[in-house]
């Protein structure tokens, strides 16, 4: 067993012949004395599923994307959010609309844009509480490629109010969504809605039928937090396993959740649906969390069930 630190996330990496003596327990002997958040088996061989499963493990996607069909246009996609999601991206709109921003796409992004965007976004980064700015990594390859980038921004006169990356991926026909900013004033104001819409419309317009937004860690409650997953789906966004589509590295991991020291309560997990944790089966929801919660906010039309468990009690190794 391998201790190690994922941004803050105490990982116990377990081999598969290291299973049955649950080295992570302090019936096991350990004497570190290292707090372990999450047990973790990366790509278990096919005959210690069901172990995994009868030991608390659930089976899931290590990394999951957001899928929405573009449809035909706005209002045909807007007809198919709910009510409310509907309700909340035209109040949004108009908000942006009556406060005066103003709308640019550039294509190419231009390095002085790039610039603004990258700082607001590093700024945003750091009130996180495990936040890493994964988008300083891209500079070069948004201003210089090979792959391809547009930008939507929206300014309030000169300062730059928030604004999103698209990548576009032809062989796929998508356009990604693939990091955003929103000032802490927009935020309150859902500006995020509005620019995720005109990306959309960007996308609709190069004739691309899909948008997604990139490959996500499936632990939301880490490095993103469970409040997205209302955002995602009411923008009309479905997860699937990113091996679903096109992701080379996708694959399955089996997740055990012994504390959520560092985790955000609740913690929410994508894991395969039913008894065997089948990956042909659709995904579900596991909310894990130190106290009772409604598992009703968290329901989506692709979501087989939706339940509620408490993690493992917190052990210190060794203890």
């Amino acid at each position: 067993m391998e201790i190690v630190d994922r941004y803050g996330l105490s990982l116990a990496l377990i081999e598969p012949h290291e299973l049955a003596a649950e080295p992570w327990t302090p019936a096991a002997g350990r004497t570190a004395g290292v707090d372990v958040d999450v047990v973790r088996m990366e790509r278990p061989p096919a005959g210690l599923w069901d172990e995994l499963a009868e030991r608390g493990f659930l089976r899931k996607p290590a990394t999951v994307t957001w899928v929405a069909e573009l449809g035909g246009g706005e209002e045909e996609f807007l007809a198919r959010l709910d009510t409310k999601a509907r309700q909340d991206v035209r109040r949004a709109c108009r908000r942006a609309e009556a406060a005066g921003l103003r709308e640019v796409v550039e294509e190419p992004v231009s390095e002085r844009t790039l610039e603004a965007f990258l700082a607001l976004y590093e700024e945003r980064v750091a009130r996180m509480r495990f936040g890493v700015p994964f988008a300083l990594g891209y500079r070069d390859a948004v201003l210089h490629g090979p792959e391809k980038f547009c930008g939507v921004f929206a300014y309030a006169g000169d300062d730059l109010a928030g604004g999103c990356l698209v990548l576009e991926l032809p062989g796929r026909d998508a356009a990604v969504v693939r990091f955003s900013a929103v000032s802490a004033e927009w935020r309150r104001h859902s500006l995020a809605r509005v620019l995720y819409f005109s990306a959309m419309r960007v996308a609709r317009a190069k004739g691309y039928t899909r948008v997604t937004l990139g490959n996500e860690p499936n632990l939301l409650g880490h490095l993103t937090q469970p409040g997205l997953f209302h955002f995602k789906t009411g923008m009309g966004f479905t997860a699937v396993p990113s091996q679903e589509f096109g992701d080379p590295d996708g694959h399955d991991e089996a997740d055990l959740v012994l504390s959520l020291r560092t985790l955000g309560d609740p913690t929410l997990v994508l894991a395969y649906a039913g008894p065997g944790a089948d990956p042909t089966r659709p995904l579900a929801a596991r909310l894990i969390s130190d106290s009772p919660v409604s598992t009703a906010p968290y329901r989506a039309p692709f979501l087989a069930e939706v339940t509620r468990s408490a993690p493992r009690p917190g052990r210190r190794t060794g203890a």
